[in-house]
């Protein structure tokens, strides 16, 4: 697992932002088909060339990997929801790179990425990211009831090649 920070330039932020803006937003979406989760996803991303080929350059360069995109999508929380305990993929090779997208945050907010099995949470900073082995368990933490907006992740779903 790795973070990174200040990888995003001010135009990569406001073309992000663009997107969370748009109607393209829909409920119902599960952390697994029998969870009793739901939130608010933007699916289809890869056929956006900003996440893909522009956004998925940058993240390989970052990771140095090889990586094939699987999907991307933004999942949206809002208070009191939370995601269930699930991992991305069972593949060896998939690995996911999660970018939390609030332009501002507050620790109180909760909404962070919690992993069970190293038991490490990663707090949602600002355009920050997570690089991780998608096998790995791990959920959105519940947001508190002073949070009032959307708190957004953007996920790449990618396999190691």
């Amino acid at each position: 697992m790795k973070t990174y920070d200040n990888f995003l330039t001010e135009q990569d932020k406001d073309y992000i932002q663009s997107i969370i803006k748009s109607p393209k937003w829909f409920w119902g979406c599960k952390s697994t088909p029998d969870s009793d989760d739901n939130f608010w996803r933007i699916g289809n991303l890869e056929f956006d060339t900003f996440f893909n080929p522009y956004l998925i350059n940058k993240i390989k360069e970052l990771t140095g990997d090889n990586l094939v995109i699987s999907r991307i999508y933004m999942n949206g929380h809002t208070n009191g929801s939370h995601g269930s305990i699930h991992t991305d993929s069972e593949d060896e090779n998939g690995r996911t790179f999660l970018i939390y997208c609030n332009p501002e945050w507050n620790i109180e907010w909760g909404g962070g990425t919690y992993f069970l099995e190293n038991n490490t949470l990663i707090q949602n900073i600002p355009y920050s990211a997570v690089y991780f082995e998608n096998n790995q368990k791990h959920f959105a933490m519940p947001l508190g009831k002073h949070f009032n907006g959307l708190r957004v992740s953007l996920a790449f779903k990618l396999l190691k090649i």
